[in-house]
């Protein structure tokens, strides 16, 4: 699937939202299950991922810390907030409108009459 990235732009921070409201995670692992989730037809560029983090961390959407892995490494985990959590509830509601929207929009399934 050419240009994926294109096509979760706007989902990007409730994609990420999502994914910390199951589990605390790093950047590396989300992009990893990103691409394991969609059998590898969206990917994120790091630029991406990280652009995300950084403006759900200003909006107070999550919260990150440090943690050693078994090998010694530290790494910077991230975690969902209140915050994050109800704006990833408000997107869950419209979602289903934004689904059907778009399905009727790109699929064709909608009528239009013209005023000429």
């Amino acid at each position: 699937m050419s240009n994926s990235g294109e096509y979760i732009r706007g989902f990007t921070d409730y994609i990420v939202l999502s994914i910390l409201a199951k589990f605390d995670s790093y950047g590396y692992e989300m992009s990893k299950i990103i691409e394991s989730v969609s059998h590898s037809n969206f990917t994120l560029t790091e630029a991406a991922l990280y652009f995300a983090l950084k403006r759900l961390l200003e909006d107070d959407k999550i919260s990150s810390y440090s943690e050693k892995n078994k090998k010694g490494m530290t790494r910077r985990f991230y975690q969902i907030t209140r915050k994050g959590s109800d704006a990833l509830a408000a997107f869950r509601q419209d979602w289903i409108q934004i689904e059907s929207n778009l399905s009727n929009l790109v699929g064709g399934g909608f009528e239009y009459a013209r005023d000429e």
